[in-house]
């Protein structure tokens, strides 16, 4: 099938208000991602199309970059989306296992990074989780995803529009306005499912290096005045604890997971 310029393949995913596919530019032969509305809902497609409005001006390493946009007639509005190769956090932590600390600490600063790029432009994602994370591997690169709850300018009268339990900060259920401090509390819990932690109780493995499970622990504090509020400085913090603990700041081995196992 084809939408315009592009070249439908296959489907990727699909959710109670989307699905994705995996498509190609005719012309130039590149891959997309393509995003469509599937509910016909005018409501739902008024927030799908401010998505796109947001990612239009968004343009991060670690942040899909919006390509083109199309309503075309009977098959609902379709973000054509950058196309990020490898696996979703969640399903790669289920199917492989826990991630070696090194490893997640890398994880942790490509979307810290991200993070403070989009705090910056006052954007809280308010839906950061394992499933939202995309890791490229070769590049070691994870890239934040679907920004459906995400939220610009919140001011003391936003509230969150949703959420995923065990990574929806505490605030949003006691009705409280999105705060950078919000996504950062999702990342701690995503780190805690990262390195095969209990993410019911919030516990981190015993095995773990002490002063790296202080950093997470410090994240996922319920309340959100008592956790770090700046990505960028967490950012630094962590390459100085890295430093500490494997004795460099980046690392180019193949990817491993908890025990060394590649």
């Amino acid at each position: 099938m084809r939408l315009g310029q592009y070249e439908v393949i296959r489907k990727i995913a699909e959710g109670a208000f989307g699905r994705t596919f995996l498509g190609t530019h005719v012309l130039l032969g590149e891959p997309v991602c393509l995003k469509q509305e599937k509910t016909g809902d005018p409501t739902f497609q008024d927030l799908f199309r401010q998505e796109a409005k947001l990612l239009w001006s968004v343009h991060h390493v670690s942040l899909p970059s919006l390509k083109d946009y199309l309503e075309p007639p009977g098959y609902g509005p379709v973000a054509v989306m950058s196309f990020v190769p490898g696996d979703n956090l969640h399903t790669l932590v289920e199917t492989r296992g826990p991630i070696a600390d090194e490893h997640i600490c890398w994880i942790l600063q490509r979307v810290l990074d991200a993070l403070s790029y989009l705090h910056f432009q006052k954007i809280v994602h308010c839906d950061i989780k394992p499933a939202n994370i995309i890791l490229d591997i070769p590049v070691h690169n994870a890239v934040l995803v679907d920004f459906g709850l995400c939220l610009q300018g919140p001011t003391a009268q936003s509230r969150p529009k949703g959420g995923t339990p065990f990574f929806l900060p505490p605030e949003f259920l006691q009705g409280l306005p999105p705060i950078p401090a919000s996504d950062l509390y999702s990342l701690g819990m995503t780190a805690v499912f990262l390195c095969g932690g209990d993410i019911h109780n919030a516990a981190l493995p015993t095995d773990m290096d002490p002063r790296l499970q202080q950093f997470i622990s410090a994240m996922i504090r319920r309340d959100p005045m008592a956790r770090p509020q700046d990505a960028r400085a967490l950012n630094a913090e962590l390459t100085r604890l890295r430093k500490t603990i494997f004795g460099r700041t980046e690392t180019k081995e193949v990817f491993k997971l908890r025990g060394g196992i590649p």
